[in-house]
């Protein structure tokens, strides 16, 4: 996997209008489906903390993992400017380990997609079996097949006052595989930095993600489509599964 280092800069700007309390709002949801109560939560894939932070807002003893250690750099200075206290760890959530055993892991708004191998997503699955105390849950999401490849092709152009983004996008079908290409232009004084990114996500049947979990010894406990208590329907954009370590 790439570490994204520009798209740290910007991050925050691209997702201004997703309701990341909402997402930890179905979360405590889920979690009260399943009569668990955490207190210690990790956080895969964390980026610049926009899920991870609502859990510290909220009570939890809460860390969070990430590959690029500008997105980690974006995070810790997120936690230090809204007065939360959180645990920042730069690692690839394919070999990392936890320091303790938590009560719950999750992995976020398309963490897992970048994962392009099944056997990378068998890997992270045991770790975070090794991470979670015994009884623990793994709450976590996929952008759904259907809605990947789905997706137009085609460049779009942004422009704002401070910074100028380009992406174009096509959805490779015999690998599964949504293909993002970014350029960015960040306004800085009264010159411009560029960045260029191509990001990748991978795909995953219901199917695929439920035999990588018992592969990894985690016990399958639940899959909705995204923000309800329904089983996924062809419609669903993205699955939210529950796991176990039995």
């Amino acid at each position: 996997m790439q570490r994204y280092g520009g798209l740290a800069a910007v991050y925050d700007y691209l997702v201004r209008g997703v309701d990341f309390e909402g997402w930890i709002d179905y979360l405590e949801e889920l979690l009260k489906k399943f009569n668990y109560t955490p207190k210690t939560v990790l956080d895969l894939a964390c980026g610049t903390g926009n899920t991870l932070l609502p859990l510290a807002r909220r009570g939890y003893q809460a860390s969070g993992v990430d590959l690029s250690p500008e997105m980690v750099a974006r995070a810790e200075e997120n936690a230090t400017s809204s007065g939360l206290a959180a645990d920042f760890f730069v690692a690839d959530m394919r070999v990392f380990k936890s320091p303790e055993p938590v009560d719950l892991v999750t992995c976020f708004h398309d963490g897992l997609n970048y994962l392009l191998e099944y056997r990378d997503l068998v890997q992270t699955f045991q770790c975070v079996k090794q991470s979670l105390a015994q009884g623990g849950l793994f709450v976590f999401d996929l952008n759904a097949v259907r809605w990947l490849s789905g997706t137009q092709s085609g460049e779009t152009v942004v422009e704002e006052e401070e910074l100028t983004l380009i992406y174009s996008s096509a959805y490779h079908d015999g690998e599964d595989v949504w293909e993002v290409n970014l350029t960015c232009l960040i306004r800085e004084g009264e010159f411009y930095r560029k960045f260029t990114e191509v990001h990748r996500e991978k795909a995953y049947r219901v199917t695929e993600v439920q035999a990588a979990l018992h592969e990894a010894g985690l016990t399958p406990l639940a899959v909705y489509g995204a923000f309800t208590s329904d089983p996924p329907s062809g419609e669903s954009r993205r699955h939210f599964y529950v796991a176990r370590n039995s």
